[in-house]
């Protein structure tokens, strides 16, 4: 019987899973002392597309500056419509020209390319909102991977002087462990962490990226990745920027909550869904993005 191209997947995908037991198992057995540095490094995935919207509106003097939405990772490029219609809506009534922008699309999944080739994407598409409208600086709202690509933008490619408010949803900052990527494969309660894995087993990450090449992106957001590396080496809020970060305390993919979102650097406003909106309707990772209350406290920081 012939093999089909999702079978091999499958089967390619168990494999490295079942690598990765068998090293969590080592390691759970053993000091917990990291393997040396081997130099290897996981493929980079590639650039990917974009999906730029019409830059049909322009500032006003109310609100100068274009706001443009960075979904994250979470759905496809024909779902980003539905999903944030909420919080499109609620900066579209404030009066603020807002565009969404969606970068590192492969196969209509957001940020699945490279990383730092979606943020050349969001600097090239910056520097086409500013000609087109004339505005000077930009806001950025972003959600889980489109706040990585956010922050590369701003603090790796230089792209500070042209942001002047970033309001992140849930985003994948210091302190991830990993453990919600992994339960998305059914693994959980594992006695180390993913990321502890990744960091002592150095052949891990490029085996994970060749074998299953949809990881690769998802590599890139943990501390074996020199893109990871890059973003984090010091502060992540950049001088003349304004930040704000509001985290879930449900939140199952940026694990732990809090720590994995949170920046916690001097200027930063931190916030808990849950503490800002108590006896509100219980959000996670994703509904987060959808929620009214995240759409009025969205608005309240950027227009404060």
């Amino acid at each position: 019987m012939a093999i089909t191209h999702g079978a091999r997947s499958m089967s390619a995908r168990l494999g490295v899973l079942g690598l990765a037991l068998a090293g969590v198992l080592a390691i759970a057995a053993s000091p917990a002392t990291a393997a040396p540095d081997t130099g290897s490094a996981a493929p980079a995935p590639p650039a990917g597309t974009v999906v730029e919207p019409a830059i049909d509106c322009r500032p006003s003097s109310a609100r100068p500056r274009p706001v443009l939405v960075l979904p994250g990772a979470d759905g496809t490029t024909s779902e980003t419509a539905s999903q944030w219609e909420v919080v499109v809506s609620a900066l579209r009534q404030q009066g603020a020209c807002t565009l969404v922008f969606q970068g590192g699309v492969v196969d209509g999944r957001r940020w699945a390319g490279d990383m730092a080739a979606a943020a050349r994407q969001l600097a090239q598409f910056v520097e086409k909102v500013k000609d087109t409208t004339g505005a000077p600086q930009v806001d950025i709202v972003a959600h889980s991977a489109g706040s990585v690509v956010a922050n590369y933008f701003v603090k790796v490619l230089g792209g500070a002087p042209d942001v002047h408010d970033m309001v992140l949803l849930a985003p994948e900052a210091r302190g991830c462990d990993g453990a919600g990527f992994l339960a998305q494969y059914g693994i959980k309660d594992l006695p180390v962490t993913p990321v502890q894995v990744l960091e002592a087993l150095p052949f891990l990450a490029p085996a994970l990226a060749t074998l299953i090449p949809g990881m690769a992106s998802a590599l890139q957001l943990t501390p074996v990745s020199e893109i990871y590396r890059t973003l984090m080496d010091g502060p992540i809020a950049q001088p003349g920027v304004s930040y704000a970060v509001m985290a879930t305390k449900n939140d199952q993919v940026a694990t732990p909550p809090g720590t994995c979102s949170f920046i916690t650097e001097p200027g930063v406003t931190n916030v808990f869904f849950e503490d800002a909106f108590p006896g509100g309707p219980a959000v996670d990772h994703s509904s987060l993005r959808s929620n009214p209350s995240t759409a009025s406290w969205i608005v309240d920081q950027l227009y404060r």
